[in-house]
């Protein structure tokens, strides 16, 4: 995430080196005020980013910044609640890690959830290795999938996150085909079958009354 906003040149919102504008500007014509235009921008700006963390975050820590209101508080309160984890913490990520399936999450969906929590326990201090991230992953994933599995554990090392992704996509992809109904082409008459003894055998179910 960091790299994403540092690419998109709003990591200053983050870091709180780019402060909000003030709501309202007083006018030099009439002794009143109007909406500075600035802090449109900058607030539009900021729930956009907002949005993009809020998105990235898994259930067990959302709460934490739910009523945050600019996205340099989010990262505050983050790394509040994150820098110094208590072993109940570690062991809850560690739990919720255990319990993981995808159900009826999509592949996509089920390896971003498992992606999250082994970020958050990287944050921790307390990382797992990426051996254990593919265990975890295989452990919860449906059964259409088993055979996947056990070609990737017979691999000598731990596959990345991204071929991981690719491979389940490609394996659904595969699977899918396979269901695909065969239409099967009518029976046609042979070149030394006559039409009507044709018609007589395929159609001799039909009620003629």
């Amino acid at each position: 995430m960091k790299s994403f906003l540092l690419g998109q040149g709003v990591y200053s919102f983050i870091d709180g080196t780019s402060t909000c504008p003030p709501s309202h500007l007083e006018s030099v014509v009439v002794s009143s005020s109007y909406v500075n235009p600035a802090y449109l921008t900058w607030k539009q700006q900021d729930h956009l980013i907002m949005s993009a963390i809020l998105s990235s975050l898994s259930v067990e820590v959302l709460h934490l910044v739910v009523d945050c209101n600019t996205s340099h508080y989010i990262r505050r309160m983050l790394e509040t609640a994150l820098a110094s984890p208590s072993n109940s913490r570690i062991m809850q990520l560690h739990g919720s890690f255990k319990e993981l399936r995808q159900h009826d999450d999509s592949a996509s969906t089920y390896l971003q959830k498992a992606k999250a929590l082994f970020d958050e326990l990287a944050a921790t201090s307390r990382p797992i290795s990426l051996a254990e991230f593919n265990l975890y992953v295989f452990w919860g994933l449906r059964s259409e999938f088993k055979d996947l599995v056990t070609s990737l554990s017979t691999k000598a090392d731990p596959i990345s996150y991204t071929d991981l992704h690719s491979s389940l996509l490609t394996h659904k992809f595969l699977h899918k085909a396979t269901l695909q109904p065969t239409i099967t082409a009518p029976l046609l008459p042979t070149p030394t079958q006559q039409p009507a003894a044709f018609f007589v055998q395929n159609h001799s179910g039909f009620n003629t009354a």
